[in-house]
């Protein structure tokens, strides 16, 4: 199926808005996020898997998913994915935590679950573009 394909496919299911994942040698390389067939931002990406021998799971609810960032200019995927932020007083659950990188990683991104414990996947944050 090709994007123009899936753009259409979308539009005729009510959706106006897409990620399209790439790939390099079979990981996550890169997100484009478009709008009516627009890529509206970008970003590369590395993503880690967490341990599947952890002594327990955590599941995010997503239905209750708010949004936490440490990077203004990443409060962007609240709006593309009409997460709410996280609000003052409100329970350390179901989140998607943007933190700032390191030189390598200019952001990463994590996800907390409905027992609060961090689940995956955890994804690497090279760069981005609007």
């Amino acid at each position: 199926m090709s994007i123009r394909d899936v753009l259409i496919k979308s539009s005729e299911l009510g959706y106006d808005k897409i990620a399209v994942v790439s790939e390099l040698k079979g990981n996550p390389n890169r997100i484009d996020f478009q709008e009516e067939g627009e890529i509206i931002f970008s970003i590369e990406v590395t993503v880690g898997i967490p341990n599947s021998n952890a002594s327990f799971k955590s599941r995010v609810k997503s239905e209750s998913l708010k949004l936490y960032s440490e990077v203004p200019k990443l409060d962007l995927l609240g709006d593309i994915f009409d997460i709410p932020k996280l609000t003052g007083g409100s329970p350390m659950e179901n989140l998607l935590v943007i933190k700032q990188g390191d030189e390598k990683n200019k952001a990463v991104v994590q996800f907390y679950g409905s027992n609060g414990m961090e689940t995956g996947p955890k994804i690497f944050i090279k760069e981005w573009r609007s």
